[in-house]
């Protein structure tokens, strides 16, 4: 019998778009025989559709049209599992039970925790690492202050509040200086390089402040690695069990891997975002490939991750030192093709998320979360505020 796998995308985030390419990717690739692609549209407004030809990417050439031919949906959690409603005029249509639901989100309000909360509180079997692993590794700068903790090696860099640069501009300006020109000024919390500038001097770094403050509240500066090689690897399980993909090297074309440079340069479709040069596997030496691998594995572990994520390397080769820098717990494309050379297909990995998803959601049910007393049945003092 065939699982009905809810796949989610879209959402209010600056990858909106990203989303629906890597959906439309998974979408293509899964086994039509051991499961049926259910296609959930979550707009910017933050309102889910549905249509039966949302698995083709010409639907989505006009996405103001789509509230207006597409079905307004929600989910209702039954004694028996979840189901996928229809909302017409006040009433619910039942359209579909789902066994699985399969996030391809990324960003903002949707990669960082927010959709894991919500299907943890329908109580559904969900791809993708859990809320608090999910929330930490969207915020770079949360992220790099847990590395730190555990001894991992990330480049020098300062973190702080919209509220603290507006108070005290000379301390926070002077504290980014500290580090050292040039700098790379980041949005905590954003991905596919949106908000981020490279400066090298005072003038461009309050600039690239003020652009990076548009998109998010909390801002990170980091040291700028002169000459960089930048190494992608990506990892599968959970935190009993990790494998390490082919390693990749990013052939960026300007100094920062633009978001022009990562989907909107040559041919787009629905196999694949290929458009990043890349050399893969890296010609790198063994003891570096060892170490980046090694290192993905012990990163995905430290974090809690679960599924597949992208974990983003700096190799400084002046002093040959390798650095973490970011961590993608729903990577664009699922990394699939990071995997293809390990001779694993699309198909199979996502096989194999969806079994770590049911997993995970078994090993759950097994821990108790919930006491049947009610210590409300015992009298209460308020005036005191202890129990009798």
């Amino acid at each position: 019998m065939s699982l009905n796998i809810g796949v989610v995308f879209g959402g209010k985030s600056v990858e909106h778009e990203v989303s629906i390419i890597s959906a439309l990717q998974m979408i293509e690739n899964i086994d039509k025989e051991a499961f049926v692609p259910i296609p959930i549209y979550l707009s910017k407004n933050n309102d889910f559709y549905y249509h039966e030809d949302m698995d083709k990417v010409d639907f989505f050439k006009d996405l103001k049209s789509i509230e207006k031919t597409a079905k307004k949906v929600t989910y209702i959690k039954q004694s028996n599992g979840v189901q996928l409603m229809e909302v017409s005029k006040k009433q619910f249509k039942r359209l579909f039970d789902l066994d699985v639901i399969f996030l391809v989100v990324h960003g903002t309000g949707c990669e960082d925790g927010t959709l894991s909360a919500y299907f943890e509180m329908l109580n559904i079997p969900y791809v993708g690492s859990n809320i608090l692993s999910s929330a930490i590794n969207q915020n770079k700068w949360k992220m790099k202050q847990i590395l730190d903790n555990n001894q991992i090696p990330t480049v020098r860099y300062f973190g702080f509040y919209d509220h603290d640069y507006y108070q005290n501009e000379e301390y926070i300006i002077n504290s980014c200086e500290e580090i050292g020109y040039p700098l790379i000024v980041k949005p905590a919390s954003l991905g596919s390089s949106v908000g981020i500038t490279k400066c090298k001097d005072r003038d461009s770094l309050n600039h690239a402040i003020i652009t990076a403050l548009q998109y998010d509240m909390e801002i990170v500066v980091e040291e700028s690695i002169q000459n960089l090689m930048e190494l992608n690897c990506a990892v599968l399980g959970n935190y009993a069990t990790q494998v390490a993909s082919a390693v990749e090297k990013v052939m960026q074309k300007d100094e920062i891997l633009s978001y022009k440079d990562k989907y909107l340069s040559g041919d787009r479709n629905t196999k694949g975002i290929v458009n990043t040069n890349r050399e893969l596997p890296a010609n790198i030496p063994v003891e570096l490939n060892f170490e980046v691998q090694s290192l993905a594995k012990l990163v995905f572990k430290i974090i809690g991750g679960n599924g597949v994520s992208r974990i983003d390397f700096l190799y400084d080769k002046d002093i040959n030192k390798l650095y973490v820098n970011e961590i993608n717990t729903i990577p664009g494309s699922l990394s699939f093709y990071l995997w293809q050379i390990n001779n694993l297909s699309y198909k199979e990995l996502i096989n194999k998320l969806i079994e770590l998803a049911i997993e995970k959601y078994r090993e759950k049910e097994t821990k108790i979360f919930t006491y049947e007393t009610n210590i409300l049945s015992i009298p209460i003092n308020f005036t005191k505020g202890k129990l009798k």
